[in-house]
């Protein structure tokens, strides 16, 4: 400990001038520049995305636009539905081998050949600044209040600066480069395409550029437009604005010398012929103001509404602004410092906000960010873990326009959802692909894990659901929720298959990429996985509580009751772990990275210490033999999810444990998560995709997730205050954190003293227990009337709450 506080003291130092006072705030900073694009600084408002590398001389800033995709091929699905019962006739024959061949050995004959595209950058802003002597005082910083990167070091006596942010009102790219002497700014600007060093295969071999591409240069204008994308051409106009000096325009860039300070601002455009979209953008840039500070005021206090919502601190005491670069260092040797968490909880936020907005793509594998012309997984929707981990703070952290970026795309996709039901199985309602490109929803993977993992739908209508209950939104709830878990009770209804012992069955389904050990090939069709069971009975579950409240849908509520009745219980195996698939043919796989099977415990919400206490210790066993046996076979993303699930499960100095695994062995030097640790340390699954780990930001947003499920967890019917505090974090306090009871929740906390200090403010009316982190000595309440005993006993109290009700409530524990 007198190590880390001896680094961390000297580098707090150093970051601040004499005579200033260190101003706390949002953000991080580093005080090296880039070497690659994954550890540059991100900016994004949702569609567009800038990675600003740092470099003093040469500096790189690449652009992502989320509409930018190329290779996809959507073909037509042959029909498959009678081929539905061959498969499973083979499953029943125990032949599940050839079951497991089956649909994708009959799609490739009948000429199937669907793909899914590719993300890919679209072009880099290059910037070259004058230099005269060694750069001193480097540093770049990114404020997670406003999206806003700033560039700064001193050449001689001369102080440099460079700042950018992406507008969120105005669309575009804004960039500032001013000097503390007058006359001090020389350099030259183009745009051009994206670096092509990172133009190689997952093999890590060079490929030629995918896309054609061109950049001119005149009247202060620099244009740069490219095809070869699925839906046409892409590209950028450049306005530069220069206060004082010279200005000269030449060929493909253009230079000045002796500028106060220079403006640079970029417009994009996707998927649209550069003809039409060039003249446009010169005129919306041209109406736009030559003034940095008017053109950031009108963004920052959309950004900073967003990211102010919801606040937390577990850091209250310690620094605040210490470099990644050394709170990495402290990393690799120590547990992760309350700091680097804090930061990390932000970032992921931060992340969240800035790769999503209504009406948009969802945030894929990188969020925005990408920088490979052929990324790992082609940077698509993981709809078997990946999109649902990035939205799992979305809800507690009251990001709306994030979740109606998620409900507005996959409603939006309907059609293409319920062809595949039907083309595949001969089912009504919807199936959801569990990989695919945004692009379009039908189907154009025929592996098998893909073609027969049919809980997509059933796992992203949990969100739908949620969003009522945290918010209270009851007009959401008839006219998007019910209708969208409507349909995928259609598809159970039609797909589920009564056992001889009148049970469900679900087969052919799977358990996400896992694999039996007791059959010798590694078949990924299979039998009667908990997460098909535990998905089903959710969506049901919700489905009827929904109608029931409205009074609507008698008839449908009846068949869904009956589907709830027929399903079986959970069940155990002889290590007291809860199976995989509740199928004789299948013994549990410890060493994989999913955890698919603990789905009831969490992300769902049906396990809990007080419904079920044998499963909920089943769900703790099963959590283990993954940690412990299958350690190795992790991802930064699997332990961002096991943070999690131990903090549903009130484990909060092991839900640290592996966010300290996580921070050790994943977290590049800008903290972009990783897919793996690609240093060969042993600790997680050595996996090169080009040359380096494959970079994907789901565990970048399942961090927050699991730092707000250890302070405050939520089901329908109990609030959980403190559930899974890790032993470290003593004091602290978080606001205005939504949860599933309709209470938006604010506390602080210090646990040296066993006190803590709540508000809720009801968002609906509810009846809810409140589970405290200890037996109570003493409780004040601001409405008596409001708490009563719980059945549960000491540690917990009934809270009866009207929509608009304010509690109070001061706490110490025995």
């Amino acid at each position: 400990m007198l190590k880390r506080w001896i680094i961390l003291g000297v580098l707090g130092s150093a970051l601040v001038s004499p005579g200033e006072e260190p101003v706390y705030r949002r953000g991080m900073t580093m005080v090296k520049p880039s070497e690659q694009w994954r550890e540059a600084l991100p900016s994004g408002n949702g569609k567009i995305g800038a990675l600003v590398y740092g470099a003093v001389n040469e500096e790189r800033v690449l652009f992502n636009h989320n509409e930018l995709w190329y290779g996809g091929r959507i073909a037509e699905l042959p029909d498959m539905s009678a081929d539905l019962d061959v498969v499973r006739q083979l499953m029943l024959e125990g032949n599940y081998v050839e079951a497991n061949a089956h649909y994708s050995k009959k799609m490739k004959e009948a000429g199937f050949k669907g793909t899914n595209a590719r993300y890919h950058p679209a072009f880099d802003l290059l910037v070259t600044t004058q230099t005269e002597q060694m750069f001193e005082g480097y540093a770049r910083t990114l404020d997670f209040e406003t999206g806003e990167v700033e560039v700064k070091w001193r050449d001689g006596d001369i102080g440099f600066s460079r700042k950018l942010f992406v507008s969120i009102p105005d669309d575009v790219s804004v960039m500032s480069i001013t000097a503390d002497k007058a006359g001090a700014v020389s350099g030259r600007v183009t745009l051009d395409i994206h670096d092509l060093k990172d133009a190689i295969d997952r093999n890590g071999e060079s490929i030629d550029s995918p896309f054609t591409y061109k950049t001119l240069a005149e009247g202060g204008i620099v244009e740069f437009h490219a095809d070869g994308t699925d839906g046409g051409e892409f590209g950028g106009v450049l306005r530069v604005i220069c206060s004082g000096g010279e200005v000269d325009t030449g060929r493909r860039e253009i230079s000045y010398s002796g500028a106060d300070d220079v403006l640079l601002i970029v417009g994009f455009f996707a998927n649209e012929e550069a003809s039409t979209a060039v003249p446009r953008l010169k005129k919306e840039l041209a109406a736009l103001e030559g003034d940095y500070a008017a053109l950031f005021n009108r963004h920052a206090p959309l950004h900073r509404k967003k990211f102010n919502t919801v606040r937390i601190n577990i850091n209250p005491d310690g620094p605040q602004d210490t470099p990644n670069e050394y709170l990495l260092l402290d990393a690799y040797q120590n547990p992760a410092s309350p700091e680097l968490v804090q930061r990390l909880a932000d970032y992921g936020r931060y992340l969240l906000i800035s790769s999503t907005r209504p009406g948009g793509y969802p945030a894929n594998l990188q969020g925005i960010w990408n920088g490979d012309y052929i990324p790992p997984w082609a940077g698509f929707l993981g709809n078997n873990e990946n999109l649902q981990m990035n939205y799992w703070q979305a809800l507690p952290g009251d990001l709306e326009a994030s979740m109606m970026n998620f409900f507005d795309y996959f409603d939006s996709n309907l059609d293409s959802f319920r062809y595949n039901a039907k083309q595949l199985f001969g089912c009504r309602g919807i199936f959801i692909p569990p990989f695919m490109s945004p692009e379009n929803g039908v189907l154009r993977h025929t592996a098998p894990h893909v073609i027969h993992w049919t809980d997509a739908a059933g796992w992203l209508a949990s969100y739908y659901y949620d969003y009522y209950l945290f918010t209270g939104d009851e007009a959401f709830l008839k006219n998007r929720a019910i209708p969208f878990m409507t349909e995928v009770a259609l598809f159970y209804e039609d797909y589920i298959v009564k056992g001889p012992d009148g049970k469900n069955m679900f087969f052919p389904g799977s358990s996400p990429e896992n694999y039996p050990t007791s059959i010798k090939e590694r078949v990924k069709v299979h039998m009667n996985a908990t997460i098909s069971y535990a998905v089903a009975k959710e969506n049901f579950s919700n489905l009827v509580d929904a109608c029931e409240q409205l009074g609507i849908e008698p008839a449908g509520v009846k068949r869904w009751k009956k589907q709830l009745a027929d399903m079986p219980d959970y069940q155990i195996n002889e290590d007291g772990a809860i199976k995989e698939w509740m199928h004789p043919d299948f013994t549990d796989c410890y060493e994989h990275r999913h955890q698919s099977h603990i789905y009831p415990l969490f992300p769902g919400t049906e396990i809990t210490e007080e419904s079920n206490p044998e499963m909920y210790e089943a769900c703790r066993v099963a959590i283990e033999k993954r940690l412990v046996i299958g350690l190795s076979s992790q991802t930064g993303w699997s332990l961002a999810h096991m943070a999690n699930v131990y903090a549903r499960l009130g484990d909060g100095d092991r839900a640290k444990d592996a966010l300290d695994i996580l921070a050790r062995c994943c977290l590049g030097q800008n903290l972009f998560t990783y897919h793996n640790d690609w240093r060969k340390m042993g600790v997680t699954t050595t996996h090169v995709y080009g040359r380096t780990s494959p970079f994907q930001m789901d565990a970048n947003f399942g961090i927050p997730a699991a730092v707000m499920e250890m302070l405050c967890g939520s089901t329908a019917d109990m609030l959980r205050i403190l559930p899974a505090l890790p032993t470290e974090w003593t004091t602290g306090e978080f606001n205005d954190m939504l949860t599933r009871t309709g209470a938006r929740t604010s506390a602080s906390w210090d646990m040296e003293n066993r006190t803590i200090e709540m508000t809720l403010n009801a968002l609906r009316d509810n009846t809810f227990d409140l589970k405290f982190p200890g037996e109570v000595a003493e409780l004040t309440v601001s409405n008596p009337e409001a708490v009563s005993e719980s059945a549960y006993g000491n540690r917990y109290r009934s809270v009866t709450m009207a929509k608009g009700d304010e509690l109070k409530l001061s706490i110490r524990l025995k």
